[in-house]
């Protein structure tokens, strides 16, 4: 196997790779929005009972119905707080995901070079030899041309 098919495969397994961590960062993000969205929905749940128990409480403010909504308040809030953790969690996966598609993309690019230099000295070795094959072939001619004249 030449070294330039070996270059090609790494080139071929750096872009699978790459595409790979592009899949990755994908579904991260996903996973990122999806924390996001249910934050939202909990916040503004939060605020739709806050409002709904500030007209309430005008009507029936007893001791044990107060009671009541605070602890709920309370688990909403817990929960949140939890959902706000996991929304950073998922921030810091986001974040990994892209150092990494990151990391793949030099790689490859990296590859990438390598293989057009190698291509790019293979194609001048070749030309080199073609001028160096032409120019035989023309000494030749020359020689031969001589020889007959020389007759």
């Amino acid at each position: 196997m030449s070294a330039l098919s070996s270059m090609d495969l790494a080139v071929d397994q750096a872009t699978r790779q790459r595409d790979q961590q592009r899949l990755e960062l994908a579904r991260t993000l996903q996973a990122q929005d999806a924390a996001q969205d249910q934050f939202n929905q909990l916040e503004s749940y939060a605020q739709e009972t806050q409002t709904r128990w500030i007209s309430k409480s005008q009507q029936q403010a007893t001791p044990e119905v107060m009671r009541h909504y605070y602890q709920f308040m309370d688990k909403l809030h817990q929960a949140m707080a939890l959902q706000t953790q996991a929304l950073q969690e998922a921030g810091r996966r986001v974040q990994e995901q892209q150092e990494c598609l990151l990391q793949a993309e030099f790689k490859l690019a990296g590859r990438q070079t390598v293989c057009a230099n190698m291509r790019r000295e293979a194609g001048l070795r070749r030309d080199k030899l073609e001028q160096k094959q032409f120019d035989e072939m023309a000494a030749q001619q020359y020689r031969r041309n001589r020889a007959q004249h020389a007759i």
